[in-house]
């Protein structure tokens, strides 16, 4: 809608992530009352399932959010995110295009090409094996993207220090930080693309508000509880 084109979006990556940044959380409150979570986490988490319904085409709140984000990307094999959302073959190139990219090793990814050519001479590839590829690939860069939030959020809870530990700070967030969160943004493309065609659009947060649940209660509002009461 061209009345929405302005505003923030949520799209496939930025859902993949606020999601990394709240899945130790999410975790840690699955199968426990949601309202033990503080106020402002719940509110970055119903954010969440809020974008995550869009995808999903889900009208109404479906429950606890931590449970429907669970539901989804928790699940061992991802069934319900597969089963909604399939990868065309199409995609399928353009994210193995991406991996060659992102690997820059063209000697390597031809010895890993002619393997698998090999491979599935000899099992001829279906339906059921392009699921589990998809499945392992996915599985491997959440698992990726997860501890690489651990390290950029390192520093996050530090808000003072003396002159040499500012320095410290300074040099592994430009020499480490930086260029990790580069990389991730190549990794979140492939990650997108995983999710299938469902992920494919994009959604304003006003689109959300009127259709998803999407909380209305803004970043300085939550930034200002936080530092009220951490």
């Amino acid at each position: 809608m061209e009345k929405y084109d302005n505003q923030p979006r949520w799209d496939a990556k930025r859902l993949v992530r606020e999601y990394v940044k709240m899945e130790g959380l999410i975790e840690h409150y699955r199968g426990k009352p949601f309202d033990d979570m503080s106020w402002s986490n719940q509110i970055r988490t119903k954010r969440i399932a809020s974008a995550l319904r869009a995808f999903m085409g889900l009208k109404e709140e479906d429950g606890n959010p931590v449970e429907f984000i669970t539901s989804v990307f928790n699940d061992f094999h991802f069934e319900r995110l597969f089963m909604h959302s399939p990868l065309q073959e199409t995609d399928h190139a353009k994210m193995m295009a991406l991996a060659k990219e992102a690997m820059n090793d063209d000697h390597q990814y031809d010895s890993l090409m002619h393997m698998s050519d090999l491979y599935y001479k000899e099992h001829p590839r279906g339906e059921r094996e392009i699921l589990r590829e998809r499945y392992y690939m996915l599985r491997v860069l959440l698992e990726y993207r997860l501890d690489a939030e651990k390290l950029i959020s390192h520093f996050s809870g530090m808000y003072e220090g003396t002159v040499g530990v500012c320095l410290c700070v300074y040099a592994v967030s430009n020499s480490c930080l930086e260029p990790l969160k580069r990389a991730n943004e190549k990794i979140d493309d492939i990650i997108a693309i995983l999710l299938g065609d469902k992920f494919k659009p994009s959604f304003s947060e006003e689109e959300l508000k009127a259709d998803h649940g999407y909380p209305k209660e803004t970043d300085h509002e939550l930034d200002e509880w936080d530092c009220d009461n951490m």
